[in-house]
């Protein structure tokens, strides 16, 4: 059953994470578009406030079903991928995940402290001393908010290619390895993120259970040899052997 549900979850999950900027481009189109008509109207009747009114209330109403949406995604994901942890018997799988989602929130809280106080650093700056001299430390300190943000998804991207590649090897894959690759891309080029998942939704909709191995029979299953007929043990399974042979009959290793 884990691995039922992780394939679906990863599946749905990874078409969410696809179709999400897709649906988020379009509604953004869609919102400049309905703010130009709503003017034209509103101009035409003389009432602009209670037609803009209506355009920025149902953007607003989208924006929330899009957070809804992401979130679900990605809860759906953390699932998938703790079920194919535990179906695999590799707890780097989720492992890589969860940190990558605590480094998410500790990359959020820094970034906005540092916005925060670049922003109060930059109103005092120009207060106090208003000229064009506070440009150069306003550009200096977003460089260095851009430097720790991109440090902070380096690493996160990278855990995020450690867990698919971990999922690679228990489930024989490709697909998850080129996920996790293109993911880690995507950190520096946003649009090579969207489609590792592509890959990843290709790689979960694959997903089969892992066929179980037969164990080589024991020596002691094998029939007994004559009693009068040279023998020759076999040095790896310790199996009586013919005196001619070359391999052994039970596990196939040389005689030597």
């Amino acid at each position: 059953m884990s691995l039922e549900s992780g394939r679906k979850f990863g599946y749905y999950a990874s078409l969410i994470n696809f179709i999400l900027p897709i649906v988020a481009i379009v509604g953004v189109v869609a919102f400049v578009f309905s703010i130009i008509a709503a003017g034209a109207t509103g101009i035409a009747n003389g009432s602009v406030s209670p037609v803009f009114s209506g355009v920025f209330g149902g953007f607003i109403i989208f924006i929330i079903a899009l957070v809804a949406v992401a979130i679900a995604g990605f809860i759906l994901f953390m699932v998938a991928m703790n079920n194919l942890s535990n179906y695999y018997h590799e707890p780097a799988i989720f492992k890589n995940v969860l940190y990558a989602f605590i480094l998410s929130l500790v990359s959020t809280g820094v970034i906005f402290a540092l916005e925060f106080t670049l922003i109060l650093s930059t109103i005092a700056g120009i207060t106090q001393t208003p000229s064009s001299s506070t440009a150069v430390p306003f550009i200096l300190s977003y460089i260095v908010v851009i430097v720790v943000a991109l440090a902070f998804g380096i690493v996160n991207g990278l855990l995020y290619m450690r867990a698919f590649n971990k999922l690679k090897e228990k489930s024989g894959l490709d697909n998850f390895g080129t996920a996790g690759l293109l993911y880690l891309i995507g950190i520096i080029v946003p649009i090579i993120a969207w489609i590792a998942w592509i890959f990843a939704a290709m790689g979960f909709k694959k997903l089969k259970a892992t066929p179980a191995v037969a164990p080589y029979a024991s020596y002691s299953t094998q029939p007994p040899l004559s009693s009068t007929a040279p023998t020759k043990r076999c040095p790896n399974c310790g199996t009586d052997n013919y005196g001619d042979a070359s391999y052994c009959r039970n596990c196939g290793k040389t005689l030597q």
